[in-house]
This record gives C-alpha cells, structure tokens and sequence, in this order.
C-alpha cells in the first residue's frame, strides 16, 4: 500500500519545477512498465493518464496490450482516452478485443472521450475496416458527431452508409444515431439515402422515413415502389413508409389516373394506390390483368404484389393461368413466387 501512495505522489512531484518533471514521469513509466504488484502498475497506468502527456501513448499502449493483469489493462485504457492525441485511437481499437470484458468496457468509454470533430478524423479509415467491432466503434464516435446541429453533411452522409452495413450492431448504430437527429435535418438526409446504391441503405431510410412523416419524402418513396428493378426488402418499407405519408398523397387523383387507360401515368398511379392499400385497388388490377398489352399485364401483377392478400393473389394465378406470350408468363410466375 505504501508504494501505491508513492506512486501516486509522484504527480504532486510533476507540478514541482521542469527539471524535476521529466524524472518523476520517467518513474511513472518504469513504474508501470516493471513494478512487480499490478496494484503499483495499475496506479501508475492512472497517474500516466492524468498527466496527458503525448510521449507517453506507446507506452500506454503496449501496457494495454500485453500487461499480464486486467486490471492494468483497463487502466491503461482509461489512460488512453485522457491523452488529447488521436494516436491513442489505434491502441484503443486493438483493447476493444481484449480478452477481459471489463477491459473492453474501458476501451469503449475511453474511445468516447475523441467523439468530437476534433478528433473525427482518426475513425474516418475505421469506417470501412474488415473488423466489425471497429467499425462499430468508428459509426459510434461519427453519429455523436452527427447529432450536433453544426454538423456537416460530410459527417453526416457517412452514417447514412453505415445504415447498410453487414452487420446487423453496426447498421443499428447508424440507426439510432439518425434518430436523434432532429427532423428538419433528419428528412433530406433520409431522402438523399433513398437514392444510395446499397439496397440496405435505401431500405434502412425508407424504414426511418416510416417515423417522420413529411411531404418531401413522398416523390422518392414512390419512386422506390414503382422501380422495376428495386427488390421486395427495399419496396417494402417503402410502401409502409408511404403509407405513414397517406395525408400528403392525393388518393383520388391517383386512383381516377389509374381507371383512365387514355393517361400514360396509370400505371404509376396503379402502383401508388395499391402500396396505399386502398381498395378500389382490386378492381383496377383485374383489369390491368386482362388488357391487351401484355406489359399492363405485368403492371397489373406487380400492383397485386404491392397490395397484397389472397384475393390479389388469386387474380395474378388466374393472369399466370391464362398468359400465353413466355416472356410475360415467366415474369407473373415470379412476381407470384414473391407474394408467397
């Protein structure tokens, strides 16, 4: 107990004037570095901290990495994240794999300390790392960021991408962090991930558009239904965001659009009022099934499969039933394999 006290008086020491300040730090390092009780290396690691000296990083690091006690790795951890350095990141990353989740614990609420746009840029190349416990770290410390509102949109479009990440605790991250962001700056970056080119992403906005109904979104989330190459995980929130929207989408006009064969946009209008649910929707695509065009055809199946049910379902079988032309045949066996 009496060395820890010494140790820890050595800071009282540091105060004391310059030529003395470089001895006592350096027996702080071989204090944490050689003192045989991890009690004594534990309380150094702490007072290194404290001190915020740069020079001392390496050192800190390797203690973190190989110190043979949990305890003096966490320590040196907490350390870490004192240091007003961004090359105390790097160490950091490697401690949030620590065998000890104490240890990890320590890591994670050291790298919070660098979550300012300060620091931001030292988990700029973490965002794309193989690691997805790094990454998680990098989209942690990016959507702290991006919940200020001074925040530019340069920070912001990185945890937009992170919403399509791989891994599942990664893309939930990016998600809570865009949650928090008020509305106003919230829509146009949802908006603007609408158009992404990861499916996930697209997904993931339309998703959090659900959320915040606004009538900016609605062009983009229709957009998204009547896509012939958007896939069901991305029109599909896209209609149950839509849906969230129904008080800015004029229903009526859409509806009187798709009865009007004369009007190019009805198969459009078609697929609107069908993601809405509404139920002149079932009569407009018995007819769509029947045309004569076997592209309207097609329309018409594609509009059951957004609407959805039995009853839509059982029309698109009987159109399946009935196609004699192959292309469009293969095209309403595979829009009726999605409904399943």
């Amino acid at each position: 107990m009496l060395r820890v006290v010494v140790v820890a008086s050595l800071l009282v020491s540091l105060a004391a004037r310059a030529d003395e300040q470089d001895d006592a730090l350096a027996r702080l390092v071989e204090a944490v570095q050689d003192a045989s009780s991890f009690k004594i290396r534990a309380t150094a690691a702490v007072a290194l901290g404290r001190l915020g000296n740069p020079r001392v990083v390496p050192i800190l690091a390797e203690v973190a990495r190989s110190d043979d006690s949990y305890a003096v790795r966490a320590a040196a951890a907490a350390a870490l994240g004192r240091m007003n350095d961004v090359s105390a990141v790097g160490p950091l990353f490697e401690a949030l794999h620590d065998s000890d989740e104490y240890v990890r614990h320590e890591a994670n609420d050291a790298l919070d300390r660098f979550h300012t746009p300060t620091h931001l840029l030292a988990f700029r190349e973490a965002l794309s790392s193989d690691d997805a416990v790094v990454r998680l770290a990098a989209v942690r410390a990016y959507g702290d960021v991006v919940r200020d509102p001074l925040a530019s949109a340069g920070v912001a479009s990185f945890v937009i991408t992170a919403l399509g990440d791989d891994d599942e605790t990664v893309a939930a991250a990016a998600e809570t962090a865009i949650s928090a962001v008020a509305h106003e700056r919230a829509v146009p970056l949802l908006i603007g991930g609408l158009g992404d080119g990861a499916a996930g992403v697209r997904s993931a906005c339309a998703r959090l558009l659900e959320k915040r109904a606004d009538p900016r979104a609605v062009n983009p989330l229709i957009a998204l239904i009547v896509s012939t190459d958007e896939p069901e995980d991305v029109r599909r929130p896209a209609r149950s965001a839509l849906k969230r929207h129904l008080e800015y989408v004029d229903v009526g006009r859409y509806s009187a659009d798709a009865a009007d064969p004369s009007k190019p946009e009805r198969v459009t209008a078609l697929r609107v009022i069908a993601a809405l649910g509404d139920q002149r929707t079932l009569g407009l695509v018995e007819s769509f099934l029947k045309d004569s065009d076997p592209t309207v055809r097609v329309a018409g199946a594609r509009a059951a499969v957004d609407f959805g049910g039995p009853k839509a379902r059982g029309f698109v079988e009987q159109a399946s039933a009935k196609e004699t032309e192959p292309r469009q045949k293969r095209n309403l066996e595979n829009l009726l394999r999605s409904m399943r």
